[in-house]
């Protein structure tokens, strides 16, 4: 047994953890079959994943909620708030109740705003070696693509048998759960102070720290170029089942679920290799991997595309293992909710941005054409990497001390303007330099 896995506190975070995520992927299919099965329309299910999507958008406030109160109660409040919020999906039994579907998915997103930064918080808190980061963020990240993986099959199956109030019975019991999984964490965590800097600087705080860590940066720009091109595989993959394998749209299922598999391993391998060879080479590993993926799916057989997906699948959770440690690693406590908000939004926007832009590509152009820009963009998000600086994942007292008091400093007093966010770049510059002598998540990390 890995020595982490013998602390109860981590055991109960990744309790808490799994929970939530499980809630969260059961309950968000069933309701998108539940307003299919209600409306009869395609698009009124679609408008579900986008008034889940929306709120996401306020991933920076969520992240400074995270840094200015103690994480154990808000996640803790923020679950039993969202069991409470599902209860009105009981009272849905036609189409005249379709708007509680509706609003049961922004409130979703509204949670994961504050869940996802709150939850990566809440890890540092618990971290007290920074050579436990990689073992932790792999167990993390596995846990996640496991119960991703699993979580679709539940909630649509659970709806085909019993219906949708049922799934919302159990979501809620899987909400409370994951409360009381949280309630008894027993890490010590100070009271958050403020610093009394302009509320716009505290919210884009995340986004300085990314911009101004050198080791840190070229991670999250080489995998959000990665999750670009991954979020084109979707349309993609109409294409590919049509044209290429001559098989029927409903062969999408079977690709997808071959791809979680991928997912899967890929983020137990990431959990291995971070601590043998760094965030920075397992980043570049792990777009080099997809890349590799992608470029079997040019193959017209269903075993050679099956193989490509699982090795593609495998990529993106493994570049994610990196980027999530190294953030970890470079990211005072105090500021990890922002930082992690920072780097969700900076995967997830583009992520969905693309898929469109991939909708549009694959239409106009053969999805041959498409699956080798993917493979471009994944070997140059590989190459970005080359020469550029490690991030240290050992222990260094020293070092973290340095970076704890170069972070806790307040800036000079001074006035501050909406046009003029300052965020003390010299003093984000030195704290990571200390933390870096050599010298930013999304599942949605």
């Amino acid at each position: 047994m890995h020595p982490l896995l013998a602390r109860p506190e981590f055991r109960l975070y990744i309790a808490g953890q799994t929970l939530s995520v499980l809630g969260d992927s059961a309950l968000f299919i069933a309701l998108g079959i539940w307003a299919k099965v209600l409306t009869g329309s395609s698009s009124a299910a679609g408008l579900v994943m986008f008034c889940y999507a929306v709120p996401m958008l306020l991933l920076p406030l969520g992240g400074l909620v995270a840094d200015r109160v103690r994480r154990r109660p808000l996640l803790v409040a923020v679950n039993l708030v969202l069991a409470l919020a599902v209860s009105p999906l009981l009272l849905v039994d036609g189409r005249g109740h379709l708007w509680i579907i509706y609003v049961t998915a922004v409130l979703y997103g509204l949670a994961g705003a504050v869940l996802a930064p709150a939850q990566s918080a809440m890890l540092r808190s618990i971290l007290t070696e920074r050579q436990d980061f990689g073992a932790a963020v792999g167990f993390t990240q596995t846990m996640r693509a496991g119960t991703t993986l699993v979580a679709p099959l539940i909630g649509s199956g659970l709806y085909g048998w019993l219906g949708g109030r049922a799934v919302a019975l159990v979501d809620i019991g899987i909400l409370v759960a994951a409360a009381l999984a949280f309630l008894a964490l027993r890490v010590p965590e100070p009271k958050p102070e403020p610093s009394g800097r302009h509320w716009r600087t505290e919210v884009l705080a995340g986004f300085q720290h990314l911009r101004t860590t050198a080791s840190l940066l070229p991670l999250l720009i080489a995998t959000t170029l990665t999750a670009t091109v991954l979020s084109f595989l979707q349309p993609v993959l109409f294409s590919l089942i049509q044209h290429g394998l001559h098989r029927s749209p409903q062969f999408l299922g079977v690709l997808e679920t071959v791809e979680a598999v991928g997912a899967l391993g890929g983020s137990v391998l990431g959990g291995v290799l971070i601590g043998r060879i760094g965030p920075r080479r397992t980043v570049m590993l792990g777009s080099a991997v997809f890349g590799l993926g992608a470029a079997l799916l040019l193959v017209p057989s269903v075993w050679v595309v099956s193989a490509g997906l699982v090795i593609a699948g495998a990529g993106m959770p493994a570049g994610v293992v990196g980027l999530a440690t190294a953030a970890q690693a470079l990211t005072p406590p105090q500021l990890m909710g922002r930082t992690q908000a920072a780097v969700n939004l900076s995967l997830t926007a583009p992520q969905a941005i693309a898929i469109g832009v991939g909708a549009g590509l694959v239409a106009a152009l053969d999805f041959r054409t498409v699956l080798a820009a993917m493979v471009i963009g994944a070997v140059l998000s590989a190459l970005f990497l080359l020469g550029k600086p490690d991030t240290p994942i050992e222990d260094d007292e020293e070092e973290d001390e340095a970076a704890e008091a170069a972070a806790s400093a307040e800036p000079a007093v001074e006035e501050l303007t909406a046009a003029e966010p300052t965020a003390d770049p010299a003093g984000a510059e030195a704290s990571a330099a200390e933390l870096a002598p050599e010298a930013p998540r999304l599942q949605s990390t």
